[in-house]
């Protein structure tokens, strides 16, 4: 199922110059994405299809624990302001073959010096069918240290499937809801949590239509009540949180197919 993925992780270079990227590079437009081959993707086109396109999205949270701390008297706007910090959420199809090439792709501009066996399996990697299964991969960052940063990935770490089976699922664009199979915390690899789900249903595949939308759903709790508890859409409440991403089916077409 993951073979291709675990087989390429465990290259530590891989994971520091490719997560190096996503955080440093800024986005630019790119909405033809196979236009060209992703080979010859830029660094930019690369990292707007790992952070902001019909396959990946970017909710960006705010950590305000600080912001209203009284204990020194009065703050500024502008201390306020400062203490404010962003942290955002990465939701990936990480089974889709851009989401997959984009890495490749990153991983080739950031290291000219690859091994030729390295250089097979980010091919295998960028090519490499997902016929049985759905992935979403989730992941958070910021541009500093917060509170909410730090849980929400200990909040990631300490998940399991039995916790989250009932509390994440993919609603297909036909409206039916597709249960969480397996839940894989996240390793040293860069790629984040995998949230796996099938992708026959009932004999098909859960997406066949160019229409509607395909939502990805999932309700982690933090803190003391990591193993229960829920929290509203798009929000981190105790630095658990929700995850409710909407994707346009119609705008998930690569190279004449449905990528997801």
């Amino acid at each position: 199922m993951i073979s291709v993925i675990d087989s390429i992780v465990s290259h530590r270079f891989f994971v520091i110059r490719v997560t190096a990227a996503l955080l440093a590079c800024s986005l630019a437009a790119f909405a033809q994405y196979d236009k060209k081959p992703y080979i010859e993707w830029s660094e930019k086109e690369a990292t707007k299809i790992m952070n902001d396109s019909p396959w990946s999205q970017t909710h960006t949270l705010t950590d305000t624990s600080k912001a209203f701390n009284t204990s020194r008297g009065r703050r500024s706007a502008a201390s306020t302001a400062s203490s404010v910090v962003a942290v955002n959420f990465r939701v990936r199809f990480l089974s889709s073959r851009p989401v997959r090439q984009a890495i490749s792709r990153l991983a080739l501009l950031h290291d000219n010096k690859i091994p030729e066996q390295m250089l097979g399996r980010l091919k295998a990697l960028a090519e490499a069918p997902f016929p049985d299964y759905v992935v979403v991969a989730v992941t958070c960052d910021s541009d500093r240290g917060s509170d909410m940063l730090q849980q929400a990935n200990e909040t990631l770490r300490r998940a399991t499937t039995a916790v989250l089976a009932n509390k994440t699922y993919l609603i297909t664009n036909e409206g039916q809801r597709v249960y969480l199979k397996e839940y894989q915390p996240p390793r040293n690899d860069g790629f984040g949590a995998r949230f796996i789900f099938p992708r026959i249903v009932d004999g098909k595949e859960m997406l066949t239509a160019q229409k509607g939308e395909v939502v990805f759903h999932t309700e982690m709790a933090g803190g003391s009540e990591l193993n229960s508890g829920v929290t509203t859409s798009d929000t981190a409440v105790g630095y658990g949180f929700t995850l409710h991403t909407r994707y346009k089916v119609k705008e998930m077409m690569f190279n004449g197919k449905l990528e997801y």
